[in-house]
């Protein structure tokens, strides 16, 4: 049972953090270049199954879904960026995973105004919002979990490419891959529960990849980890994305 909890629970953070990971390019293009997106729009969504292994038995256990969304602040229309994985309801019992990300963003800049990140994986439930202020090189930052219940609040220091995980895929996405070389490692910055951790990605190529949904053009990366309870320090996860303007993740 610990064995096939523990893999329920890698499956979700896995998925999750390799999407948080691996489209983190900003700081090797130069802090003053803002792509143009020709990635995605409002309206787009995207959904996978998730799936954990026990031995050679591979269980459907769960699902995320990413989405665009629109949202009108005063006079600014923003995107709303949303992260949803669930568990499936026939294994709530075993793990119970309800997560959700949400990111409210300049449609040019892709810079973040606000982030909320809402999870609960078995119990461990975390909740932070994230309010950035870019023109002072700050964010606000209140977390509360279940082993620390009383709002932390912190100020953070950021600069003109500090993204929050959702943000950072959709600006990502926008960047024009081009411009890197096999095995060109790129420096990565996250801001994750009120701090900000440096990674980074290595580019491994084009590949043409065979999957459930068909045979697909991509593009190779092996992105490094934020050390933690699920990961340890060097670990690296390998992540394949169509190598065409959408850049859609498929293994």
């Amino acid at each position: 049972m610990l064995v096939l909890g523990l893999a329920m629970k890698t499956a979700f953070r896995v998925i999750l953090f390799s999407y948080f990971f691996l489209f983190s390019f900003f700081e090797y293009f130069g802090q003053s270049e803002s792509p143009k997106n020709k990635a995605f729009k409002t309206g787009e969504v995207l959904e996978y199954d998730v799936y954990y292994s026990w031995g050679l038995i591979w269980v459907n256990a769960g699902s995320v879904t990413f989405s665009v969304k629109e949202k009108t602040i005063g006079s600014k229309v923003l995107f709303h960026f949303v992260g949803e994985g669930s568990s499936k309801h026939n294994w709530d019992w075993f793990y119970k995973v309800r997560d959700k990300y949400e990111s409210y963003n300049d449609t040019s800049s892709l810079h973040p105004y606000k982030y909320i990140r809402n999870s609960n994986d078995g119990g461990e439930w975390v909740y932070n919002d994230v309010t950035f202020d870019f023109k002072n090189n700050r964010a606000i930052g209140y977390l509360r979990t279940k082993k620390k219940p009383v709002f932390k609040i912190d100020t953070i220091s950021i600069n003109q490419l500090t993204f929050d995980p959702i943000s950072m895929i959709y600006y990502s996405r926008s960047i024009d891959f081009g411009k890197l070389k096999l095995n060109d490692e790129i420096p990565i910055s996250i801001l994750l529960d009120n701090e900000v951790h440096s990674r980074k990605i290595i580019y491994l190529g084009k590949e043409t990849k065979k999957t459930d949904l068909g045979t697909f053009k991509c593009i190779k990366f092996k992105p490094t980890l934020i050390p933690g309870t699920i990961f340890k320090e060097g670990d690296a996860m390998t992540v394949w994305v169509t190598d065409d303007d959408n850049r859609v993740p498929v293994k």
